[in-house]
């Protein structure tokens, strides 16, 4: 459960108007502070009076509510070209933007110390040997802004473009590998084949339509044991399920509605995907960027090429999930990654609306090539078999014979996918109710 608590937290530190209501506090503090005046040297308190300080909290007021306008209004339209020219998915991440906020929130918080200091002396609640200390806290919040505006015409350079939006997606594509390569299976044991599930365990649904975003494994793990049961996850971190959709199967001689409504909260879910546990999400994120530069109204295949590049770095440094000797949720069964759909919805995706772009192709089979060789067998397979759909993608886009041959002999795969055109009607009703049988044998409890 504190697991889930810090998680919600930081979520919550995120949001712009959280840091900029710290920084306004500073007023309260400082009108707390100020009868420890006397505890400042004489001469000094003598030298500040009202005039003084007022004329501090005046420029602060003026100025920082010209900045503040002018930086919302930049941060804005950054958010909007990174919406339009890589992904909506894009526009999120920029909004979680630590300096971002940071900078921002120390400006509003900035024009609300001064507009607080400022009502509260014209009340005349301090005294004139109280003035000291606020004008030393008044100068200290002028030092945060200096340093903000400075880190902001840093930050300023390539906010909202192209490659500042691939470079930060790549960031937190890179947090989620690491979250998984620190706990594989999410801290639990590997829900495989072998792991067999007794017919009489407990199922635990979903109550609405939405998508789990984070599942905490320890405190699933903590209440089974003191039931003395087991918990079997059903769902993964980025699967969208809908109400009465099994989200794990539950192994206890006791259960009840209070007992699956514990186990419930485990399960963090939101409207929207979120990083983190999520791991297959972050290489979307990227995949989505490559897909717009790709798209004819932009026409960037380069981009598309430099995404692929990031996308294989990436997938390198995902290693194969082995369970530990120890896990850190005993009592709990997760299912591991799926490279199969992490390299359809991100590599697969990239190939199928970059066909007409010879480059795209040839870097997204150079990465098959590589891919073919990681140690996890699962995501060797899926770079193979993303290879021969390649093949198939280049068929249907390549114009020239020789471009063909370069990308054919670049892959990991013997040959083409099979297309839909070169299969028959009876074989395509066949492959099509293989599919469903298996999909249903995958949702049944």
């Amino acid at each position: 459960m504190i697991g889930s608590i810090l998680w919600k937290f930081r979520l919550f530190a995120r949001r712009l108007w959280v840091r900029a209501v710290l920084i306004s506090l500073l007023a309260i503090v400082a009108a707390l502070l100020a009868p420890l005046s006397d505890l400042l040297p004489f001469s000094f308190k003598t030298q500040i009076d009202e005039t003084k300080l007022q004329s501090l909290l005046d420029i602060l007021t003026s100025s920082m509510l010209a900045v503040t306008t002018f930086s919302l209004s930049i941060m804005v339209t950054a958010h909007l070209a990174a919406d339009s020219s890589a992904t909506p998915r894009a526009h999120r991440l920029l909004q979680q933007d630590s300096r971002t906020q940071t900078v921002l929130a120390t400006f509003l918080g900035a024009f609300v110390y001064a507009l607080t200091l400022t009502i509260l002396l014209s009340t005349g609640l301090f005294a004139d040997d109280e003035m000291a200390l606020i004008y030393l806290f008044t100068v200290g919040v002028i030092g945060l802004v200096v340093v903000a505006i400075l880190r902001w015409v840093g930050h300023l350079d390539g906010l909202g473009s192209v490659e500042a939006t691939i470079r930060r997606a790549e960031e937190r594509a890179k947090a989620a590998v690491a979250i998984r390569a620190e706990a594989p299976f999410l801290g639990a044991h590997a829900l495989t084949g072998r792991v067999t599930i007794p017919p009489e365990a407990h199922v635990l649904t979903a109550t609405s339509a939405i998508f789990v975003n984070r599942i905490d494994t320890r405190t699933l793990s903590h209440k089974a044991g003191k039931w003395g049961g087991t918990v079997y996850l059903r769902v993964s971190p980025g699967d969208w399920v809908l109400p009465g959709d099994p989200l794990a199967m539950v192994s206890v001689s006791d259960w009840s509605d209070a007992r699956a409504t514990e186990l419930r909260a485990c399960f963090a879910t939101d409207e929207t995907r979120e990083h983190g546990q999520d791991t297959a999400y972050s290489f979307v994120v990227l995949a989505e960027i490559a897909e717009r530069a790709l798209s004819p109204g932009i026409n960037d295949p380069r981009t598309g090429t430099d995404v692929v590049g990031r996308l294989t770095r990436l997938f390198l440094s995902l290693p194969a999930e082995v369970e530990p000797d120890e896990v850190a949720a005993p009592n709990v069964y997760a299912p591991g990654l799926d490279p199969v759909e992490v390299v359809r919805n991100s590599l697969d995706a990239i190939a199928r609306d970059g066909q007409g772009f010879h480059e795209v192709l040839m870097a997204v089979q150079g990465a098959a090539r590589a891919l073919s060789r990681h140690p996890d067998p699962g995501l060797a397979a899926a770079a193979r078999a993303l290879s021969g759909r390649v093949l198939a993608y280049a068929r249907s886009g390549i114009l020239l014979v020789e471009d063909l041959e370069r990308i054919g002999a670049a892959g990991a795969a013997s040959g083409p996918a099979p297309r839909a055109e070169d299969v028959s009607e009876d074989g395509i009703a066949t492959a099509l109710g293989e599919t469903t049988a298996r999909s249903r044998s995958a949702a049944r409890p």
